[in-house]
Protein backbone atom coordinates (compact mmCIF):
# COMPACT_ATOMS: atom_id res chain seq x y z
CA UNK A 1 0.00 0.00 0.00
CA UNK A 2 1.43 3.30 -0.91
CA UNK A 3 1.22 6.77 1.38
CA UNK A 4 -0.92 8.90 0.39
CA UNK A 5 -2.77 11.70 1.75
CA UNK A 6 -6.36 11.12 1.83
CA UNK A 7 -8.35 14.49 3.49
CA UNK A 8 -8.14 17.77 5.56
CA UNK A 9 -10.09 19.44 8.20
CA UNK A 10 -9.64 22.28 10.20
CA UNK A 11 -10.85 23.32 13.75
CA UNK A 12 -11.97 27.02 12.86
CA UNK A 13 -13.81 27.19 8.84
CA UNK A 14 -14.31 31.07 9.25
CA UNK A 15 -10.29 31.30 7.82
CA UNK A 16 -11.71 30.62 3.93
CA UNK A 17 -9.92 27.77 2.48
CA UNK A 18 -10.30 25.73 -0.18
CA UNK A 19 -8.07 22.69 -0.98
CA UNK A 20 -7.21 20.49 -3.87
CA UNK A 21 -5.18 17.00 -3.61
CA UNK A 22 -3.50 15.01 -6.77
CA UNK A 23 -5.21 12.10 -7.91
CA UNK A 24 -2.72 9.74 -6.70
CA UNK A 25 -2.54 11.58 -3.11
CA UNK A 26 0.99 12.36 -2.92
CA UNK A 27 0.27 16.02 -3.08
CA UNK A 28 -2.21 18.37 -1.17
CA UNK A 29 -2.74 22.05 -1.14
CA UNK A 30 -4.79 24.61 1.10
CA UNK A 31 -5.53 28.34 0.15
CA UNK A 32 -6.64 30.88 2.75
CA UNK A 33 -8.60 34.20 2.27
CA UNK A 34 -8.33 34.52 6.05
CA UNK A 35 -5.93 33.20 7.86
CA UNK A 36 -4.32 36.95 8.97
CA UNK A 37 -3.18 38.35 12.34
CA UNK A 38 -2.94 42.24 11.96
CA UNK A 39 -1.84 44.79 15.01
CA UNK A 40 -2.93 48.29 14.43
CA UNK A 41 -2.62 52.02 15.92
CA UNK A 42 -6.25 52.07 16.60
CA UNK A 43 -6.70 48.23 18.40
CA UNK A 44 -7.03 48.96 21.84
CA UNK A 45 -5.46 45.75 23.49
CA UNK A 46 -1.67 46.31 23.66
CA UNK A 47 -1.18 42.37 23.45
CA UNK A 48 -0.03 41.10 20.47
CA UNK A 49 -2.40 40.01 17.78
CA UNK A 50 -2.72 36.27 17.25
CA UNK A 51 -4.42 33.75 14.88
CA UNK A 52 -4.31 29.93 15.59
CA UNK A 53 -5.26 27.61 12.87
CA UNK A 54 -5.32 23.56 14.03
CA UNK A 55 -5.34 21.14 11.00
CA UNK A 56 -6.00 17.46 11.03
CA UNK A 57 -4.60 15.26 7.67
CA UNK A 58 -5.88 12.01 7.14
CA UNK A 59 -3.58 9.34 5.96
CA UNK A 60 -3.63 6.18 4.43
CA UNK A 61 -0.29 4.22 5.87
CA UNK A 62 2.96 5.95 7.56
CA UNK A 63 5.90 7.80 6.05
CA UNK A 64 7.09 10.81 5.53
CA UNK A 65 5.99 14.61 4.11
CA UNK A 66 7.42 17.85 3.57
CA UNK A 67 4.75 20.62 4.26
CA UNK A 68 5.04 24.31 3.39
CA UNK A 69 3.61 27.40 4.60
CA UNK A 70 3.65 30.62 2.46
CA UNK A 71 2.58 33.70 3.46
CA UNK A 72 3.65 37.46 3.78
CA UNK A 73 4.49 39.80 6.75
CA UNK A 74 3.92 43.71 6.61
CA UNK A 75 5.73 45.95 9.17
CA UNK A 76 5.56 49.80 9.84
CA UNK A 77 7.59 50.95 12.88
CA UNK A 78 11.21 50.02 13.93
CA UNK A 79 9.88 47.45 16.75
CA UNK A 80 6.96 45.63 15.90
CA UNK A 81 7.33 41.98 14.82
CA UNK A 82 5.53 39.31 12.53
CA UNK A 83 5.57 35.78 13.12
CA UNK A 84 4.08 32.48 11.43
CA UNK A 85 5.20 29.92 14.11
CA UNK A 86 3.77 26.39 12.96
CA UNK A 87 4.35 22.76 14.17
CA UNK A 88 3.92 19.82 11.82
CA UNK A 89 3.86 16.23 14.17
CA UNK A 90 5.59 18.45 16.92
CA UNK A 91 8.03 19.60 14.35
CA UNK A 92 8.64 22.97 14.74
CA UNK A 93 8.77 25.63 11.64
CA UNK A 94 9.31 29.53 11.96
CA UNK A 95 8.57 31.87 9.15
CA UNK A 96 8.77 35.31 8.27
CA UNK A 97 9.98 37.57 5.55
CA UNK A 98 13.00 39.54 5.93
CA UNK A 99 11.68 42.46 4.00
CA UNK A 100 8.18 43.93 5.24
CA UNK A 101 6.13 43.16 2.54
CA UNK A 102 7.78 40.03 0.80
CA UNK A 103 6.74 36.97 0.75
CA UNK A 104 7.85 33.80 2.38
CA UNK A 105 7.92 29.99 2.46
CA UNK A 106 9.05 28.01 5.33
CA UNK A 107 8.96 23.75 4.47
CA UNK A 108 9.65 21.54 7.55
CA UNK A 109 9.39 17.50 7.43
CA UNK A 110 7.59 15.34 9.49
CA UNK A 111 6.90 11.22 10.16
CA UNK A 112 3.19 10.06 9.51
CA UNK A 113 3.03 7.37 11.55
CA UNK A 114 1.22 3.97 11.82
CA UNK A 115 -2.15 5.80 12.89
CA UNK A 116 -2.30 8.17 9.77
CA UNK A 117 -2.20 11.57 11.05
CA UNK A 118 -1.02 14.71 10.39
CA UNK A 119 -1.05 17.02 12.89
CA UNK A 120 -0.59 20.63 11.55
CA UNK A 121 -0.32 23.52 14.19
CA UNK A 122 -0.14 27.81 13.04
CA UNK A 123 0.14 30.45 15.10
CA UNK A 124 0.32 33.68 13.83
CA UNK A 125 1.69 36.52 16.10
CA UNK A 126 1.47 40.47 14.88
CA UNK A 127 2.79 42.98 17.31
CA UNK A 128 3.15 46.63 16.21
CA UNK A 129 5.55 49.30 17.79
CA UNK A 130 3.97 50.29 20.63
CA UNK A 131 6.13 53.31 20.71
CA UNK A 132 4.74 54.63 17.34
CA UNK A 133 1.52 55.96 17.27
CA UNK A 134 1.82 55.37 13.12
CA UNK A 135 2.70 51.87 13.56
CA UNK A 136 1.50 48.44 11.91
CA UNK A 137 2.08 44.72 12.21
CA UNK A 138 0.26 42.25 10.02
CA UNK A 139 1.40 38.46 8.55
CA UNK A 140 -0.77 35.94 6.77
CA UNK A 141 -0.91 32.71 5.33
CA UNK A 142 -1.59 32.22 2.08
CA UNK A 143 -1.52 28.67 0.76
CA UNK A 144 -0.09 24.81 3.06
CA UNK A 145 1.35 22.76 0.23
CA UNK A 146 1.91 18.77 1.79
CA UNK A 147 3.94 16.44 -0.29
CA UNK A 148 4.81 13.17 0.02
CA UNK A 149 8.11 12.92 0.61
CA UNK A 150 10.16 10.37 -1.01
CA UNK A 151 11.14 7.04 1.42
CA UNK A 152 14.63 6.33 1.94
CA UNK A 153 16.76 4.67 -0.96
CA UNK A 154 17.56 0.92 -0.05
CA UNK A 155 21.04 0.51 0.25
CA UNK A 156 22.80 -2.35 -2.25
CA UNK A 157 25.88 -4.26 -1.56
CA UNK A 158 28.58 -5.12 -3.96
Amino acid sequence: MAFQLMSVSFDDTSLGMSGTRTDDGQVLSVLFDRLASESQAADIDVAPALRRAEVLVNCEGSGWVAVQVRGATNLVGDHGYAYVLGWANGRRLRATSDVSGDPFAATVTAPVGAVGELRLSLLLLAQRDLADADSAAACWVDSIDIVVAPGPRARHRV
